[in-house]
């Protein structure tokens, strides 16, 4: 089975990387020329802030998962989070099928004490806000600005409006949701458990645990201070990426907020790609594609998306090896499945 992975990731990477390098309209050797000639135009500062503001995104995240989790029992702790997060996408960064996460879940568990249960539940519901706000990244740009709207429509396909507004209304339907969890959660329970009755006993089991783990970790939702700080990191992480991108465009009066938005919603979709080691290929010709949409030139939008890409990947990983040693826990150890997972699960 990992095997089957590891080339379903290499097949996607490299069908990426295709994708990134075709239709450029120029020869290889005037491709790779011209990428070369755009990286080394680009300044040590710009490189240099990239750098600090990929590790400052660790750390943002690291924090609002010390938000997200619930009040520590039976000893656990949440101390080192933003070394735990570190590490995690470390591996992401050199292993495919985003193992980082079942890492993520070890450490919590190994080290600060947390039920597996809590640790993944608390995956998920990171997941979900990442998706909204990055959702968010894709259709609010869309929405003000009728030029990008309209190059979307042209170079993409004509029907790429419905999408956002689809996007648009399952943001709007997951938000909802949450609010009325908030406001009537017990009416909220029986709803969904009266709904669950509908589905297969398999089906409505797996959807009863993962319900608890969800709900374990959605404690700080009856808090306004807690609701307003988690929106606030979320919002955070996403736009350093995209301060990334601006100080990488260094066209500020061409390309600002709103189209960095737009070009890091396009990375955040070929990141989310699975099983590919690193997010290499698929990430490279998501924010190509959608740099280029914003009207950047093909070739610098190739060298800000190996910058983009290359940067962080570098200094994560480095800071995640740094990271896993002062742990003194071995790579094996962490990128295997929880003992007592199933137990944990139901």
């Amino acid at each position: 089975m990992k095997i089957l992975q590891l080339l379903a990731g290499l097949v996607l990477a490299v069908a990426g990387l295709y994708i990134f390098f075709g239709k450029s309209g120029e020869g290889e050797e005037a491709i790779l020329s011209s990428l070369m000639r755009e990286l080394s135009n680009t300044s040590i500062s710009a490189l240099a802030l990239c750098a600090v503001l990929s590790i400052f995104v660790m750390w943002l995240r690291g924090l609002r998962w010390h938000i997200m989790l619930p009040k520590c029992e039976d000893g656990a702790h949440k101390k080192g989070l933003f070394r735990i997060v570190t590490i995690a996408f470390m591996i992401n960064n050199i292993l495919p099928a985003r193992l980082g996460e079942a890492a993520r879940v070890v450490l919590l568990w190994k080290r600060n004490g947390f039920p597996v249960a809590t640790s993944i539940g608390s995956l998920v519901v990171e997941r979900i806000l990442d998706a909204i706000v990055y959702a968010s990244f894709f259709f609010v740009p869309i929405f003000l600005s009728p030029a990008l709207a309209s190059r979307l429509q042209n170079d993409v396909h004509p029907a790429a409006m419905l999408f956002a507004v689809g996007a648009a209304v399952i943001v709007a339907l997951t938000v909802g949701l949450l609010i009325f969890y908030v406001l009537k959660p017990q009416w909220f329970r029986k709803t969904v458990g009266k709904t669950g009755k509908f589905l297969p006993s398999k089906i409505s089991g797996k959807g009863q645990n993962i319900g608890a783990q969800l709900e374990s970790n959605l404690n700080w939702a009856f808090s306004k201070r807690k609701i307003i700080q988690i929106a606030f990191l979320s919002y955070a992480v996403a736009f350093c990426y995209s301060l990334m991108l601006i100080v990488l465009a260094s066209q500020w009066g061409t390309f600002g907020i709103i189209e960095s938005m737009f070009g890091q919603a396009f990375a955040s979709f070929g990141a989310a790609i699975p099983l590919t080691p690193g997010y290499v290929g698929t990430l490279h010709a998501a924010l190509k594609t959608g740099l280029t949409l914003t009207g950047i030139d093909p070739t610098k939008a190739m060298a800000m998306a190996v910058i983009y890409h290359a940067l962080p990947f570098v200094t994560v990983t480095a800071a995640g090896l740094l990271f896993l040693f002062s742990f003194n826990i071995k790579f094996k150890d962490i990128t295997q499945k929880p003992v007592g997972v199933k137990s944990e699960e139901g």
